[in-house]
C-alpha cells in the first residue's frame, strides 16, 4: 500500500505546482493590471507582504507563475521566486514585528518554503523540464522527475 501512494509523489508534485503557480500567478495580476484587489477579509487586517512590493515586481509573479505552471526551467525559476518573496518579508513584514500570524508574512512564507521545496525537487512528471530531459538523455535512462 505504501508503495503504490509512494508512486503517485511525482504526479501529485505536478498538480500542486500547477496549483500553485496559478494561484501566485493572480498576484502578479494584481500588482501590473490593478485586477483582482485585495479581499474584504484584509482590508481591516494587516496587509499581506506580498502586497507591500512595488507595482513592476508583478512582471515577475506573472511570468515565474507561467514558467512554474509548464514547468520549464522549474528549479532557476523558484529560485527567483524565493529570492522576491524574501525580499518581500524582509522589507514588507518584518518591520512589523516578528511574528508571521501578527505581520501578515503568513502566505509569504509559506509560498517561500514551497518554492523552495521545487527548486530541490524539480517540477514533477508532468512538465516540460522532464519531458526535455528524456529527450535529451540516451534510450534506457530514467528521467527525474
Amino acid at each position: 500500500m505504501r508503495d503504490a501512494i509512494t508512486s503517485w509523489e511525482v504526479y501529485s508534485r505536478s498538480v500542486v505546482r500547477f496549483i500553485l503557480a496559478f494561484t501566485f500567478s493572480l498576484h502578479g495580476y494584481r500588482h501590473w493590471f490593478g485586477l483582482f484587489p485585495v479581499s474584504a477579509g484584509r482590508r481591516a487586517a494587516i496587509p499581506m507582504a506580498l502586497d507591500g512590493l512595488p507595482p513592476l515586481v508583478g512582471g515577475l509573479e506573472m511570468a515565474g507563475g507561467l514558467f512554474l505552471f509548464a514547468g520549464l526551467l522549474t528549479r532557476p525559476t523558484a529560485i527567483a521566486l524565493c529570492g522576491e518573496l524574501l525580499a518581500a518579508y524582509l522589507y514588507s513584514a518584518m518591520p512589523r514585528g516578528v511574528w508571521p500570524i501578527r505581520n501578515g508574512g503568513n502566505e509569504t512564507l509559506v509560498y517561500f518554503f514551497v518554492f523552495l521545496y521545487f527548486a530541490v525537487a524539480g517540477g514533477g512528471s508532468w512538465s516540460l523540464d522532464h519531458l526535455l530531459y528524456k529527450r535529451r538523455s540516451p534510450q534506457g535512462a530514467t528521467a527525474p522527475a
